[in-house]
């Protein structure tokens, strides 16, 4: 399976020492440090999306006004609420049943197991780092594909095992012998690429026979193709783990709802180790009402992302140096190599545009972002923002762009010349580069409005040369220079010609 990423010799998620100031007592000596584990200073935490918060304050816009497409939630949003969470609030002054028994039974109706496979959890990083407590012991051999989800790396790390990188596409190929466990994610996060259930449970029998722990995290798999989980198999072997959260399914990031599935006796020592009480009240009557039933709610949840992921990677795709890799689930990875700008500069223009989306360099892409899969008019709104940046970008390349080109003499150089042509949206020209003023619509240029390849029409300035020439670039550049409007630059340098 090729999923049009690159690869490197190194390849796993750089973790970089967190910088601690540790107070030395009297005699010079730093005995707290001493006393910790080491693996605890050789972390950092890991990067996730969903910080709305933080984008609030780095931009001055309201969270309200933010679009989150860091976060891959299901686009229709929760399912009605009020009744679960109002039996909720009228036991809040009592503690959760630890053992948990209704959400038990409810997650095993669900995915037609018994309750003594399951492990509740406070969503999927309680469990992965559960399940690491459980199972790694300092120098264990692990093997995580590249790139995926962080935790698992950041998890087992901490519990002092050691970290064997494969690349993704071939993680079904591997040779287990000799490793204590074996992470995969399916659908993978950041890729959103699925691998077929009998795939995996060849991986899974090749991980049983080496009595090596498959732990296989199926967050996603409810957003994509259901009757791919093996959850089933899980059941009834003791060296293979499924995790599932209701997180992304029903959108119910703040309550933290999930479970683990596994064999009945694991699955009884991970319930002795868990923390007591991981699921509070409001995310225990929420999960058992969300668990007994929504078939409805899924079905057209899938329908939507299907059509509207469809229509975004499309969307996507017509802009020239993007190169959205194809998805099976809510989210898209998009390839930004060839785009005129970094992820982390496109990442920051984005949120001055009210988006937010992830850029993926702490997933080892450092060329790389992630954008959730959304509603139609959110969806809208993502490649206008698009647009919007690669406008604000062509304004501040037009005055370095004409100057370069006047020093050169060059400046009446025809447009089909340029290295940026065709430029970034398909139809599209003169974006940027040496016109500030595009799409200006003003037909006495010789430019003229044509057909766009994604529907509708674009302005084509093709057939305009008064940019390139040389009286005129001089004046844009003056005029650039000054800090003058763009409406009075065209004044001062265009309107005189035309």
């Amino acid at each position: 399976m090729h999923i049009g990423i690159p690869t490197t010799t190194n390849s796993k998620v750089p973790f970089f020492p967190t910088t601690l100031i540790i107070p030395s007592n009297k005699k010079g000596h730093v005995p707290l440090i001493d006393r910790i584990r080491k693996q605890v200073f050789e972390l950092s935490p890991c990067v996730h999306g969903a910080r709305v918060a933080q984008s609030a304050e780095e931009s001055g816009i309201s969270p309200a006004e933010l679009i989150d497409f860091s976060v891959n939630l299901n686009p229709p949003g929760p399912p009605e609420l009020t009744k679960p969470l109002a039996a909720a609030l009228k036991n809040i002054g009592n503690y959760p049943d630890n053992r948990y028994p209704g959400f038990k039974n409810a997650a095993a109706g669900y995915l037609h197991v018994k309750p003594e496979n399951i492990v509740p959890g406070n969503g999927s990083s309680e469990l992965i780092r559960l399940f690491a407590e459980a199972v790694i012991e300092p120098g264990d051999r692990i093997i995580i594909p590249f790139p995926t989800f962080s935790e698992y790396e950041f998890q087992c790390r901490l519990f002092g095992a050691k970290i064997e990188s494969v690349n993704y596409s071939d993680i079904t190929n591997i040779r287990p012998d000799g490793c204590k466990a074996v992470f995969l994610c399916n659908p993978n996060n950041p890729t959103g690429s699925l691998i077929r259930k009998d795939e995996v449970l060849k991986l899974a029998q090749k991980c049983k026979d080496s009595e090596a722990f498959l732990f296989v995290d199926e967050a996603f798999i409810e957003l994509s193709d259901p009757k791919e989980s093996i959850a089933e198999f899980a059941a009834s072997n003791d060296f293979v783990v499924v995790l599932r959260s209701l997180t992304k399914i029903y959108a119910v990031p703040g309550l933290r709802i999930g479970f683990a599935v596994t064999s009945s006796e694991f699955a009884s020592i991970l319930n002795n180790i868990r923390i007591p009480w991981s699921l509070n009240c409001a995310a225990l009557y929420v999960g058992e009402h969300l668990l007994k039933g929504h078939k409805g709610y899924i079905k057209r949840s899938l329908d939507l992302i299907k059509k509207e992921r469809l229509w975004l990677s499309s969307s996507l795709g017509a802009i020239r140096g993007l190169k959205p890799i194809p998805s099976d689930t809510n989210f898209i990875l998009v390839d930004i190599r060839d785009f005129f700008i970094g992820s982390a500069e496109l990442t920051g223009m984005m949120l001055k545009q009210g988006i937010i989306i992830r850029d993926c360099a702490s997933f080892g892409l450092v060329d790389h972002i992630r954008v959730a899969v959304r509603k139609r008019h959110e969806n809208r709104k993502l490649i206008k923002a698009l647009s919007n940046v690669i406008s604000e970008w062509g304004k501040k390349l037009a005055e370095k762009e004409i100057g370069q080109a006047l020093e050169k003499g060059v400046a009446a150089r025809s447009r089909v010349d340029c290295e940026y042509y065709p430029c970034h949206f398909e139809g599209q020209d003169c974006t940027f580069c040496f016109c500030p003023f595009y799409p200006c619509e003003d037909t006495r240029t010789g430019g003229k409005l044509i057909p766009k390849s994604t529907g509708g029409t674009v302005w084509s300035c093709i057939g305009c040369r008064l940019i390139h020439e040389q009286k005129i670039a001089e004046k844009v550049l003056a005029g650039l220079m000054k800090n003058k409007k763009i409406k009075d630059v065209w004044v001062l340098a265009m309107e005189p010609t035309i």
